[in-house]
């Protein structure tokens, strides 16, 4: 009889990750976004952040409510 290894796989979790605008700070996006848990140092969880994002823009879960012009 062979045994049977198990094999677990990382649990995920949610994290939320704040984007802000380097030159004005009080402008700021925040997301969840699933990943590994725990944490692991090999993964880059900000591209995680990042990608979600970006997916999020494209699936049209993020939209823009907004656009006007500023005052110079």
């Amino acid at each position: 009889m062979s045994k049977q290894i198990d094999i677990k796989e990382p649990k995920q979790r949610y994290y939320r990750a704040t984007f802000v605008d380097a030159a004005c700070v009080d402008m700021q996006i925040t997301v969840e976004f699933e990943a590994p848990f725990p944490r692991n140092e090999s993964i880059e969880y900000s591209q995680l952040a990042l990608r979600s994002f970006l997916e999020q823009v494209s699936a049209g879960h993020i939209k823009i409510r907004d656009i006007e012009p500023i005052e110079t």
